[in-house]
């Protein structure tokens, strides 16, 4: 059985405003504006943004990712479903190799303004690789580190990274969708 988008939306839309009549912790946590068409409508400018915001989210270290894109399309009106599947095409094990490299992203952002945690990638990769034995190996190669200091270092990378990610799929979007007219 092939729906179409606009079919599985109208079914979604069904199937949560049922729920949330029906429920008092529903209606609390979904707010009425959830169910405008334009956050739902498969159009140009509204899946680029709910893209944008999925991939985004998705090489965020946060957990709920799912919600935090939602949210951010509620305020910036764009496609929550696409969000939420940009969200999902992510696997759970790619942090592993992502929080190195937004770590090394900061170091350098920081380092270009004259601030370094005197760390270095090899430090910071070891203790990445030993994630799978425990936290005692990763505790014992990072021994050396100011983790303060890396840790502001992997805040701004994420906050880089996960920005330039979201823009380029917004832009790579609108650049991939045809016009009308």
């Amino acid at each position: 059985m092939r729906f179409s988008y606009n079919e599985l939306v109208r079914r979604a839309d069904a199937y949560l405003r049922e729920k949330r009549a029906n429920s008092r912790f529903l209606r609390a946590v979904l707010p009425e504006r959830i169910f405008d068409d334009a956050l739902w409508v498969w159009a140009r400018r509204p899946v680029a943004v709910g893209i944008g915001w999925g991939v985004a989210w998705a090489i965020a270290p946060v957990p709920l990712q799912t919600i935090f894109a939602a949210l951010c399309c509620l305020w910036r009106r764009g496609n929550i479903p696409v969000s939420v599947a940009a969200c999902w095409i992510s696997f759970p094990g790619h942090q592993v190799f992502v929080w190195p490299l937004q770590w090394w992203v900061g170091y350098h952002v920081l380092r270009f303004f004259g601030w370094s945690s005197r760390s270095t990638f090899g430090i910071i990769w070891d203790a990445a690789a030993h994630l799978t034995q425990g936290w005692e190996p990763v505790l014992d190669s990072l021994k050396d580190l100011e983790i303060p200091c890396v840790a502001v270092e992997l805040l701004t990378g994420c906050i880089l990274t996960c920005a330039a990610a979201g823009f380029l799929a917004y832009l790579l979007t609108l650049a991939i969708w045809p016009r009308k007219g």
